[in-house]
């Protein structure tokens, strides 16, 4: 009487440990994509518009799917962390394993980051409202009034060089460009794709405003901590040039209107 009893607990013990083993692999898995996904970079992105902005409650622009598709190509399955402009360079500057998708080459930075691929090829100029006072000369730019730029940007530190001190600092270039049309400042100190994406938002036309003295030429690169794990570097670089050969790059900053 006892044997079928002892039968039935065995049977039910067997397809316990069954059931056990056959769960154990998922569980192996799933921890083995969670340490992979744990050991990327952090990946920031400046919040300026054309290279990242918010439409429709989703962020877009350049420099982010730029990102986003070398994150793609490498099977990361993270997240882009967005920032204003002056925390994502400390970010950048200052943290463990980051990469930052859009950060001008200046040489107050050049020995902070490592430099992983160029993005933009642009210029700082100042541009003043049509039918306003123009700013085509350092001497000029200097009696106009105040300027605009933007908080830790390399416009500002370019301004600053050429010895205009006279300026008002925010974290967005469409703001610099309100301000601009308000009469609020009296330059403005940008890079062209900047400006001409301001423009083309606000539907106005190029000649509303004025391109005046050029500060400095400007590069936007890819940029990574100095920490940044030799590997991932390469990986990176690689995922950007293969980018570049296959026409992704130039088909981005056709259709954000960027200068590459």
């Amino acid at each position: 009487m006892r044997w079928p009893v002892l039968r039935s607990a065995w049977i039910l013990g067997m397809l316990c440990w069954m059931s056990i083993s056959v769960a154990q692999p998922d569980i192996t898995t799933e921890s083995a994509m969670f340490e992979r996904s744990s050991a990327e970079p952090e990946v920031v992105c400046s919040d300026i518009a054309p290279y990242v902005f918010i439409e429709h409650g989703q962020y877009h622009g350049y420099a982010y799917e730029i990102g986003q598709e070398v994150m793609r190509r490498l099977g990361y399955r993270g997240a882009i962390h967005v920032q204003p402009l002056a925390r994502a360079i400390r970010t950048v500057q200052t943290g463990h394993q980051v990469i930052a998708l859009w950060v001008g080459r200046i040489p107050e930075r050049e020995r902070t980051l490592r430099w992983i691929y160029p993005v933009v090829l642009d210029d700082f100029s100042l541009y003043t409202l049509a039918g306003k006072p123009a700013a085509l000369t350092l001497e000029q730019a200097k009696a106009i009034g105040v300027l605009g730029a933007n908080i830790g940007a390399a416009n500002a530190i370019a301004a600053k060089r050429k010895g205009l001190v006279r300026m008002e600092m925010i974290s967005s270039d469409d703001a610099n460009g309100r301000k601009l049309l308000a009469g609020h400042i009296q330059g403005w100190i940008a890079a062209h794709t900047a400006v001409n994406f301001f423009l083309g938002r606000h539907g106005m036309p190029e000649s509303a405003l004025v391109k005046g003295v050029k500060l400095i030429d400007y590069q936007a690169w890819v940029a990574a901590s100095p920490d940044l794990a030799p590997a991932v570097f390469t990986q990176w670089h690689a995922a950007l040039q293969a980018m570049a050969d296959d026409g992704t790059l130039q088909r981005l900053a056709d259709k954000y209107r960027v200068r590459r």
